[in-house]
């Protein structure tokens, strides 16, 4: 069974590492394989995502920022992990929105 992820928050992480810039989106998510309630360390994961990429996925679905705490991300995974779409699943019965 692949791994659902709850989305907790999305935060914004901009910097510069070693000479380059880069603007993220990361997404504070549980793990279907661990406990609901702990939000914090080994339990939860964290999901980057190009903010370029991010406001595409926002913009081509129809999403609401203040909507996505809470539901499942159906995550898309392209090089070194970085998400490069997602769709939103209801949590409690598991259809995409």
């Amino acid at each position: 069974m692949a791994t659902k992820y709850q989305i907790i928050n999305v935060k914004e992480s901009k910097g510069n590492y070693e000479g380059s810039n880069f603007d993220n989106r990361v997404f504070l998510c549980y793990s279907s394989e661990n406990g609901k309630y702990v939000v914090c360390g080994e339990n939860t994961e964290n999901l980057k995502m190009k903010a370029d990429d991010f406001n595409f996925a926002i913009r081509s679905h129809n999403y609401e920022l203040s909507a996505l705490p809470g539901k499942l991300i159906l995550p898309v995974f392209g090089r070194n992990d970085y998400l490069t779409d997602f769709t939103l699943a209801d949590p409690d019965t598991g259809e995409v929105i």
